[in-house]
């Protein structure tokens, strides 16, 4: 049996049907890059995010640089963030002129550390980016109060989080803005690219409007610098037509979630994510073993993807290292280290995910 860490394909076809009709429906209108098809999307992910707009953009990662760019902070001013997480964090703060400033990780999550977030705030600190890693959301209360303590802005990086919630809080409705992504690998995913900001702010929906198309103010008049950055009408049919189905496939995750922990909650040295009450969505599902690139390799050979996520901090990549600065990261660097996703897509068999469980379990008990 071959299992792949990740596939869209089964999902596709499940809802084949819904995707055909909603693709047969395009509008070929003569503005077709910001028609109908976008503001449809757009207006169905406000709601389903309890929101009040959203600006559909071309991937996760420009939408996360407009919105930090939207802000107009200081330039080269501070953003603090994990040093633990994908990439495109660092590289947006980067694109909009400002310096990443790296923290820890909760210890037992990937996760923000507000603790860290307080020790690092400087007279240079404009930001507080935090990432709700995995699916999970960050402590985004404490994370709000010493924002608005230090007169901060705040901007939830929720590529990995849609449809994550926290009582009453859904992810992205509680900083200034926040930013997602349906990269093809997303649990809320397009055919190839696409993203969105989201916020309640009717002032700084324009502004953002505006840096998606060059900071164009209509009549071919630039008085912003912005960059071309458009979400694909086809997409952004895709991406209508998946939505009605999100909160079932978060379902299963969870479901899926609860299953490997009851077949591994024996493994030793294994490190399972804890049962969350913070609407964790399972975008990946991440475990911790010291023996990591063993493990990977046993269940490669036995047909089984997975996927390190993520072997280096954020500040160790070229590009960053000499523009950011980084704090203590005790707990980020043992994430790189030891942390190991397995797969958890919602069309995964109860069978295979027993599988998977029993070839994991076998290598822990592997001396």
């Amino acid at each position: 049996m071959t299992i792949p860490f990740h596939s869209n394909s089964r999902q596709n076809n499940n809802i084949a049907a819904s995707l055909s009709a909603a693709l047969s429906q395009h509008d070929y209108c003569d503005d077709a890059s910001f028609g109908r098809s976008i503001e449809q999307f757009e207006r169905e992910l406000a709601s389903y995010c309890g929101a009040r707009f959203a600006v559909g953009v071309g991937s996760g990662t420009d939408a996360l640089t407009i919105a930090l760019t939207a802000l107009k902070l200081p330039p080269h001013s501070e953003v603090i963030t994990c040093g633990f997480g994908f990439y495109a964090t660092a590289a947006a703060i980067l694109r909009a002129g400002l310096t990443p400033v790296f923290v820890d990780a909760e210890p037992d999550s990937y996760l923000i550390s507000p603790e860290a977030v307080l020790a690092a705030i400087t007279e240079q600190t404009s930001a507080i980016l935090p990432v709700h890693m995995f699916g999970e959301p960050a402590s985004i209360r404490e994370l709000s109060q010493i924002a608005i303590d230090h007169e901060l802005a705040l901007i939830e990086d929720c590529a990995q989080a849609v449809g994550a919630r926290h009582g009453d809080y859904t992810a992205g409705t509680f900083g200034d803005s926040a930013a997602f992504s349906f990269n093809w690998s997303k649990h809320l995913s397009c055919t190839s690219n696409g993203g969105a900001i989201v916020t309640n702010d009717e002032h700084q929906v324009e502004t953002l409007r505006a840096l998606r198309a060059y900071g164009s103010a209509g009549g071919f008049w630039h008085p912003e610098f912005g960059i071309n950055s458009k979400l694909n009408p086809f997409e952004a049919r895709v991406l209508s037509a998946k939505l009605p189905h999100l909160d079932g496939w978060i379902s299963r995750r969870r479901d899926i979630a609860d299953r490997y922990r009851k077949n591994l909650g024996s493994c030793a040295l294994l490190q399972l994510p804890s049962p969350s009450e913070s609407g964790h969505v399972y975008h990946k599902l991440t475990i911790r073993h010291s023996r990591r690139d063993e493990l990977r390799e046993y269940l490669k050979q036995h047909g089984i993807g997975s996927m390190v996520c993520y072997p280096h901090l954020l500040g160790e990549h070229t590009p960053v290292a000499s523009r950011s600065r980084s704090r203590d990261l005790t707990n980020a660097k043992a994430a790189a280290d030891t942390a190991l996703s397995i797969p958890i897509w919602p069309e995964l068999t109860d069978v295979e995910v027993d599988t998977i469980s029993e070839h994991i379990t076998a290598f822990c008990e592997t001396p």
